[in-house]
């Protein structure tokens, strides 16, 4: 973090110029490999780096502005440009805003010494353990072919503001993804299995180790078992899904709606407030959103400067909080969370997610580990639970591939990796459908859980142009009443 001495000489400007400013300073370095069936297809390392700011008028208005690098001289006079365009804002018809001024200092450090361990790493380690897990994976079948990415980073931030706000943090992240292809012609199926950890020498833990290996045995058997699965016939049934497809459904379909800056056309809005206290589903479900220590997706401080907190979107079943910075909370008529997020310091900060869930207030258990359910534990499973009694076919989709929602009217299309149909003593396996239907009526159908929460479904989050890692999940298996108004796609 000692690069990042700009802050002074920039706040010190902007008293002088008259105006209030936020400085982020922000520096991400990185290595990846990619092995391709055997071979090594790429290896390479990258940096960025520079400081981001935003400046307010004593009225209100503001503009953003940016620096390559760290040089003081250039950052200063970027800054001078900056405050010049806010001026002129106030000629034109942007609206002000003075939030920022009656914000409390923040003085906090969160480094992780994990992060620490970025400068004793090099790509040929990192070339070294991607090859052996690839070649793990490979070895498990004949029959497949196998795509392999590995990466580790490390980020950090720091945040100042002319209140005295400084706030600064690390995060290290390795992520390794295996994508096991099978088949040939039309009938080919592609299959991901990933492990991230926040220690970048997780592939020398026997545990991540592990994890990794069951993670892509399952991915192997349901891509060799995809290439003769038929078409499932579209229609409503009784749903059971994974916590990936989870965290698809709480990122994607109700996530994005409850971000604050999306009010004026979100689902869970009304004349641009949020909707707070509408029952939206039973007592036991919540809809949860915090950042978690060692994850992917970790930020324990806004963007803007502020300690992000824990919002509960849906408590009880009812709309309770939203994704809120300090801008676009009062307009949306809920309490600020420092819910804001930047790609880099390039970005403008919005409300973003970090972590985020569906939780139930009890979920049964697992008869064992998640990464050790087979589909038939699952059929077992299931009638064990006595929801055979009452629905004698279940659907259960599994994995999430990514798919689309309208904000606006809250209807989703998502993507599973796989489709088994569920009965009393069999379980078929289909190629993937489309999960389809209506947020709240999805959510609104959420009846009980089985498992403990699995966190650990990662991805990245596109908004305005930003790409920023998501993280989350739900309990093992969430299970859904039929609804008219959700449903699974097909021939």
């Amino acid at each position: 973090m000692t690069l990042f001495t700009l802050a002074p000489a920039l706040l010190d400007e902007a008293r002088r110029l008259g105006v209030y400013a936020i400085v982020r300073q922000h520096r991400k370095r990185a290595l990846g490999v990619s092995v391709q069936n055997g071979k090594v297809e790429s290896v390479g390392a990258s940096e960025l780096g520079g400081a981001g700011f935003q400046v307010f008028t004593a009225s209100g208005h503001t503009a953003f502005g940016y620096t390559d690098g760290f040089d003081e001289s250039e950052a200063t006079a970027a800054l001078r440009r900056t405050a010049e365009s806010a001026a002129r804002a106030e000629g034109m018809l942007s609206v002000p805003d003075r939030a920022i001024f009656s914000a409390a200092p923040l003085v906090l450090d969160l480094p992780d010494p994990r992060a620490e361990r970025f400068d004793a790493l090099s790509l040929e380690r990192l070339t070294a353990g991607a090859k052996s897990a690839h070649e793990e994976t490979r070895a498990l079948s004949s029959e497949t072919r196998v795509s392999t990415n590995a990466t580790v980073n490390r980020e950090d931030w720091r945040v100042d503001r002319s209140d005295g706000t400084t706030a600064s943090w690390s995060v290290p992240r390795f992520v390794l993804h295996h994508a096991v292809t099978a088949g040939e012609g039309g009938s080919v199926a592609t299959v991901r299995a990933h492990l991230f950890s926040a220690d970048y020498e997780a592939l020398g833990d026997p545990v991540a180790a592990r994890l990794l290996s069951e993670r892509a045995r399952g991915a192997v058997r349901k891509a060799l078992g995809l290439r003769t699965a038929g078409r499932y016939p579209a229609g409503v049934y009784p749903l059971l899904i994974d916590y990936a497809l989870a965290k698809g459904l709480a990122h994607e379909a109700f996530g994005h709606a409850a971000e604050a800056d999306s009010f004026r056309s979100s689902v869970l809005a009304s004349g641009g407030r949020f909707r707070s206290g509408e029952r939206v589903g039973r007592e036991s479900v919540g809809v949860i959103d915090e950042p978690v220590a060692g994850d992917h997706a970790y930020q324990p401080i806004g963007a803007n400067g502020f300690r992000r907190e824990r919002v509960e979107i849906v408590r009880a079943g009812v709309l309770h909080e939203a994704l809120a910075d300090i801008f676009s909370a009062g307009p949306g008529g809920v309490p600020a969370k420092g819910a804001e997020r930047a790609e880099s310091y390039r970005a403008t900060p919005l409300p973003r997610m970090s972590n985020i869930r569906i939780e139930l207030a009890e979920a049964a258990p697992l008869p064992r580990p998640f990464e050790e359910m087979a589909p038939e534990d699952v059929r077992d499973l299931v009638g064990a639970s006595g929801l055979f009694e009452r629905f004698p076919k279940i659907v259960f989709l599994s994995g999430y591939t990514g798919g689309q929602v309208n904000p606006v009217l809250g209807d989703f299309v998502f993507n599973c990796q796989a489709l088994y149909e569920l009965t009393p003593g069999a379980m078929t396996l289909y190629r993937p459908a489309i999960f389809r239907g209506s947020l709240l009526a999805a959510l609104g159908s959420i009846e009980r859980a089985f498992g403990p929460l699995q966190l650990d479904a990662i991805g990245t989050c596109g908004k305005w142009g930003q790409s920023v890692p998501s993280s989350g999940g739900s309990h093992g298996y969430v299970f859904l009443e039929p609804n008219e108004s959700i449903g699974v796609g097909g021939r």
